[in-house]
């Protein structure tokens, strides 16, 4: 707007959140982490297993022997990677038995509404 139509031009208030701090092309590790650092971990893995053992299959076979050791933690690595990890047993118990008052309506119960006196009748 100019000031030709006799009307100032509208101020944005400042409230001080602009960007929030963030600068424009600068990730600061806001929002959501990429999914090449999850690739890049598992590469890593994968090239220190080689450098330690020849191949990732090799490193295994050291595992398989630790646990035919008597490793349990090996034996459940071992078939958890293998097998998968077995899924949880929840137990659940439901209760049909619902308690609801029954209230029969085709017989009418008489409500008395004559009134009582309070003291009783003197008889002289």
């Amino acid at each position: 707007m100019s000031s030709e139509d006799g009307k100032r031009p509208m101020k944005r208030k400042v409230d001080g959140r602009r960007n929030n701090g963030a600068v424009k092309g600068v990730s600061r590790g806001q929002g959501r982490p990429r999914k090449n650092a999850d690739k890049d971990i598992a590469g890593m893995t994968l090239n220190a297993m080689k450098k330690a053992f020849g191949s990732e299959e090799k490193a295994w076979i050291e595992v398989a022997k630790l646990a035919k050791d008597g490793s349990v933690q090996h034996m459940k690595w071992l078939l958890e990677y293998r097998y998968g990890r077995p899924k949880e047993q929840q137990n659940i118990n439901i209760d049909t038995k619902v308690n609801i008052p029954v209230i029969d309506f085709s017989q009418p119960k008489t409500i008395d509404i004559t009134p009582e006196e309070d003291g009783e009748s003197k008889t002289d």
